[in-house]
C-alpha cells in the first residue's frame, strides 16, 4: 500500500491479508481474467500440512488481529484515523523507517509473484457487486451489499 495514496476498504485489506498469509487458498477463489498465469505458482506453494479446513471460520477468527494491527498502524499515524472510521484505510504522508522499508522490500522480493497478484489484480478488483472480491472469495457475506 506504500505505492499508492488511494484509500482501500478495510474488508478488502482483510481479504488480501488472508491470502498473503494463506496463498494456497487463492486456488479456491473464482477465477478471473489473468489468473491462469498465477495458478502454476500457487499450486507449487500448496502444502498438504497447511490446508485450511474452514476458510470462512479462520477468516472470521483473524478479524480481531487484523483490526488491532490496523489500529496500531493508525496510532503511528501511518493511516488516517477518520478514513478508518468510514471503513477505509488511507495512507498518510508519514514515511516508514528505513529499516522497516528494507524489511518489507526483502519480504516482497521473496514472494514476488504473490505480491504482484495481491497488489495488482486482486487489489484493483471491486469489493462489492457481482463477481466482486467478496463474491469471488466467499469469505465475507455479499448478498445484502448495496451495489
Amino acid at each position: 500500500m506504500e505505492k499508492s495514496k488511494q484509500d482501500l476498504e478495510v474488508d478488502k485489506l482483510r481479504i488480501l491479508d488472508f491470502y498473503l498469509a494463506f496463498p494456497a487458498e487463492l486456488l479456491e477463489i473464482r477465477s478471473f481474467v489473468g489468473f491462469k498465469k498465477y495458478e502454476r505458482f500457487l499450486k507449487a506453494e500448496s502444502n498438504n500440512y497447511e490446508r485450511v479446513i474452514d476458510r470462512k471460520r479462520l477468516f472470521f477468527k483473524m478479524e480481531h488481529i487484523q483490526i488491532s494491527a490496523m489500529k496500531a498502524l493508525i496510532s503511528y499515524d501511518l493511516f488516517d484515523a477518520n478514513e478508518f472510521k468510514n471503513g477505509k484505510l488511507k495512507r498518510t504522508d508519514i514515511q516508514l523507517s528505513e529499516s522497516l522499508s528494507t524489511r518489507i522490500q526483502i519480504a516482497n522480493d521473496e514472494s514476488q509473484n504473490l505480491i504482484t497478484l495481491i497488489t495488482g489484480p486482486l487489489a484493483s478488483m471491486n469489493l462489492y457487486g457481482h463477481l466482486g472480491l467478496k463474491e469471488r472469495t466467499n469469505l465475507i457475506e455479499f448478498k445484502y451489499d448495496a451495489v
